[in-house]
């Protein structure tokens, strides 16, 4: 695999820009007062800005994060653009991308987000091209280049991690693409995989972060493989907020369990242990979660009983 860095992606920058203007407020959580001051300089800076097709970015399917899933949509999108972003290069490969998803509900990607989402491709140059956008792009660029330098160590290891990863899981991910943010929200990552390649997008380097979106194709074939056993569980699953279970059906439950074991495998992996049969991993996760529910249950009867 080759070097890993941080890199940004005008396409998706412009996104956030746009967001910003738009009221965006999740650039504050949990970022430094200095960088918290220059994006707000940006954010004032800009005037005249036609919000008639970001401002619809935010939605109220997900409460914890309104811009989920439209923001990680528009994020995808970009990788199906014509490189001087005049209209979608492949619209249907782009549309299946989307309708494929097991972490979007179908609320979430009806016929209104496709009216809405077509006409991206316009919007998305119009801020390219505005005078606004290419000044806070430089800074951007400037902010990368500060970010390699101070995650050097940290991006050495989690080379050595994933090349790990990648012989002891037969992983077919052979390049990783760390595309930050500074406006996007720290506890937002999203991943876009393009054969061979993974591009990891986040507002904030964090190593457990990659590793988690890297893991999830690992971990999903074996969700997949064990879906009556998960399908069996009860729920919820310890920590798993419940966006995570997309209305309960049986997409979100798998959805909410793969999340679950990919949190626990990060855990494990970060800290350089790596578990040599992933289907007997996922085994035990699920067994011990029988045992979990159990527990719960018979103190549940218990309380009862004594009212």
């Amino acid at each position: 695999m080759g070097r890993i860095a941080i890199i940004n992606k005008p396409e998706i920058s412009a996104i956030y820009f746009a967001l910003l203007q738009c009221g965006y407020d999740f650039y504050a959580i949990e970022k430094d007062a200095s960088l918290i001051e220059s994006i707000e300089g940006f954010r004032n800076a800009a005037s005249g800005f036609d919000d008639s097709f970001f401002s619809k970015v935010r939605q109220n399917t997900c409460e914890v994060y309104p811009y989920w899933p439209r923001a990680a949509a528009l994020e995808t999108a970009t990788y199906y653009l014509h490189k001087d972003s005049l209209g979608f290069s492949d619209y249907d490969a782009y549309k299946k991308s989307i309708m494929n998803a097991t972490n979007v509900s179908d609320v979430e990607r009806d016929e209104d987000f496709w009216e809405w989402v077509i006409d991206f491709p316009v919007a998305l140059k119009r801020v390219l091209e505005s005078s606004d956008f290419i000044s806070y792009l430089d800074w951007e660029n400037a902010w990368v280049s500060q970010q390699n330098h101070l995650w050097k160590s940290d991006l050495q290891h989690i080379q050595r991690v994933l090349n790990t990863c990648m012989k002891n899981y037969s992983s077919p991910i052979q390049t990783v693409s760390i595309v930050l943010n500074p406006i996007k929200c720290t506890y937002s990552s999203d991943h876009f995989i393009n054969n061979d390649e993974l591009n990891f997008t986040s507002g904030v380097f964090r190593m457990e972060s990659v590793l988690h979106e890297f893991l999830h194709h690992v971990v999903h074939p074996f969700v997949s493989k064990h879906k009556q056993a998960v399908m069996k569980c009860q729920m919820p699953y310890p920590d798993i907020d419940g966006s995570y279970y997309l209305g309960g059906d049986e997409n979100g439950k798998l959805n909410a369990f793969e999340e679950y074991v990919v949190r626990m495998l990060t855990s494990e992996v970060s800290a350089l242990s790596f578990p040599a049969d992933l289907d007997g991993y996922v085994n035990g996760i699920l067994s011990d979660l029988g045992h979990l529910f159990a527990e719960a249950s018979c103190s549940n009867d218990k309380v009862r009983r004594r009212n």
